[in-house]
């Protein structure tokens, strides 16, 4: 009796992601909204992700990011409560993809004017789902283990 182990065996894919990273750019009444978005697989890489895209020049690196889990995660990075983490991740749940994070960095031109929040809802949710528009998409296929046994 034998076991090989190495193979692998593909799972039905149930899900989307993006295929790669991609950016898109928006100005809203002299703000520039810079979106990015990636495919990740872990909280942990998302995050790592999110930290080397992010410019300290930029008045705001504003993320969200959704894992095939159902783990999910907003950070509004100083913008009022609600206003821009938030839309975001309800910009990623709208495009129906998983496993992908979404930054958006704020940069205000010529003093840049108030948005008020409505202002920045429709900015920062707008900026994440142009770049999510953007982005080619690609089924998301786990691998998992396969065990042969014969004799």
């Amino acid at each position: 009796r034998a076991a090989i182990s190495a193979l692998w065996c593909h799972a039905r894919a149930l899900a989307t992601t993006i295929a790669g990273p991609c950016s898109y750019e928006v100005v809203v009444k002299k703000s520039r909204f810079v979106a990015s978005a990636a495919p990740v697989s872990s909280a942990e890489e998302a995050l790592a992700w999110v930290r080397r895209e992010s410019d300290e020049s930029a008045r705001h690196n504003c993320f969200a990011y959704t894992l095939s889990d159902g783990y999910s995660r907003s950070n509004n990075d100083g913008e009022p409560g609600g206003t821009a983490g938030p839309p975001i991740a309800a910009a990623i749940a709208g495009a129906g993809v998983v496993d992908v994070a979404v930054l958006v960095r704020r940069y205000r031109l010529d003093g840049g004017a108030k948005l008020g929040t409505g202002g920045l809802v429709r900015a920062y949710g707008g900026a994440a789902q142009g770049v999510l528009e953007a982005a080619a998409r690609t089924p998301l296929v786990r691998l998992v283990p396969l065990t042969v046994e014969f004799e």
